[in-house]
């Protein structure tokens, strides 16, 4: 795939590789600022993870919408995004949980990312292309 055509298509092997690559680009930026809020800031390794993740999950947002899936935001979108990844954090869990006890903990999450993040491409896709979440929260108002 030639990368103009990876940047504008609207093609779901497109809208994958784009969102690997801001799941990435998150990823990379939550660990930069965790970092740069415990040794830079002093807060403690939980401040830094919580305020690092905020970080990242806004920009994620963002890159999700605009980049990944050639979208606008809006207030539906941002609440269906959440409610992606909170699907998506509790399938994690849940499979470590089930997978420690066969691959060990070390690599439980291998797995169990190998059966969510797809999912979770699926979710964030929905959340982001269903007519349902395009509209704003407001009410129009009817005309006459």
């Amino acid at each position: 795939m030639n990368s103009e055509r990876l940047l504008k298509s609207h093609d779901k092997k497109a809208e994958g590789l784009r969102f690997i690559a801001v799941g990435g680009f998150a990823t990379v930026l939550q660990y930069g600022m965790y970092v740069v809020f415990v040794h830079c800031v002093g807060t403690t390794a939980v401040v830094s993870t919580l305020i690092s993740y905020a970080i990242s999950f806004v920009a994620n947002f963002f890159l999700s919408s605009y980049f990944t899936f050639r979208s606008n935001p809006n207030a539906k979108k941002g609440i269906a995004f959440t409610l992606s990844h909170l699907i998506n954090m509790g399938m994690q869990t849940g499979f470590v949980a089930i997978f420690k006890g066969i691959v060990g903990p070390t690599l439980a999450l291998l797995p169990a990312l190998a059966i969510c993040v797809p999912v979770n491409f699926f979710l964030v896709r929905y959340a982001f292309t269903a007519k349902i979440f395009q509209g704003s929260l407001r009410k129009k108002k009817a005309n006459g």
